[in-house]
């Protein structure tokens, strides 16, 4: 089952970016978008969401009212609060917000908020965790190449990297530029144990043999391919990194 969204914000730009970004995710079945706050409180009561994402500055409701009468219709919804400004942070926590995020939207923050609703549904027992069964072993991704396409089995891949105007697929020895985005990416690969530790990057967990302590709270893994490459995990995502790769 995948999620149903309301995302509610007065400017258009913004609204729009939002509902781009988040139809980018193969999970997401629907975006409904509200102008403000009377009208997601409306949309709310319709579409009984799975997710609202709120906007904190709106002109008729702000964000932290709209969530106290959402909360009252529909307990369960996740809130994720959105502004430019980020001193709302402390009452929105109060409200039980899921998630706070600031403008403007990054992949990398939404990319967090679907790790941790997906986690939170298979705690649930609401989808079942995605493992390789047998089935899966031989299936391989295909990479689109100039001179055709080359097939490349999940396990050989070390690391995925977003460089300046193309996304590279590394493997042990070697690298290929490929025509995926970084997103596409991730949602085909996430049930063969890679997983996103920086916006540039996707890691195969299998092939991590060191993580090295950095400067603020951040690390750098060393893989385990020929030139024992060097990968950033960004502070967001070390906690959840170690639940996935420790025993």
């Amino acid at each position: 089952m995948g999620w149903n969204i309301v995302i509610a914000d007065d400017e258009a730009p913004a609204r729009e970016e939002l509902i781009y970004l988040l139809e980018q995710f193969e999970d997401v079945d629907k975006v409904t978008p509200a102008t403000g706050g009377m009208d997601a409180i409306k949309k709310v009561k319709e579409q009984d969401p799975d997710v609202l994402f709120l906007d904190m500055d709106m002109p008729d409701l702000n964000g932290l009212q709209v969530a106290e009468i959402a909360r009252e219709i529909n307990p369960q919804v996740k809130i994720v609060f959105s502004t430019a400004y980020d001193q709302y942070a402390i009452h929105a926590f109060k409200l039980r917000a899921f998630h706070y995020m600031l403008k403007p939207y990054d992949e990398e923050d939404l990319a967090i908020v679907f790790q941790e609703l997906r986690k939170i549904r298979i705690q649930n027992g609401s989808v079942a965790i995605a493992h390789p069964s047998s089935g899966m072993t031989s299936v391989k991704l295909a990479l689109e190449l100039d001179e055709g396409i080359t097939y490349v089995s999940p396990k050989d891949i070390m690391y995925i990297s977003k460089e300046i105007k193309h996304v590279q697929v590394h493997l042990r020895d070697k690298a290929y530029n490929v025509s995926y985005i970084l997103l596409e990416l991730e949602q085909k690969l996430e049930p063969f144990g890679f997983f996103r530790c920086h916006k540039s990057y996707l890691v195969n967990l299998a092939s991590i043999i060191e993580m090295k302590t950095w400067v603020n709270g951040a690390y750098n893994l060393v893989m385990d391919d020929a030139m024992r490459s060097s990968i950033p995990v960004s502070r967001n995502y070390v906690k959840l990194l170690r639940l996935k790769l420790e025993i």
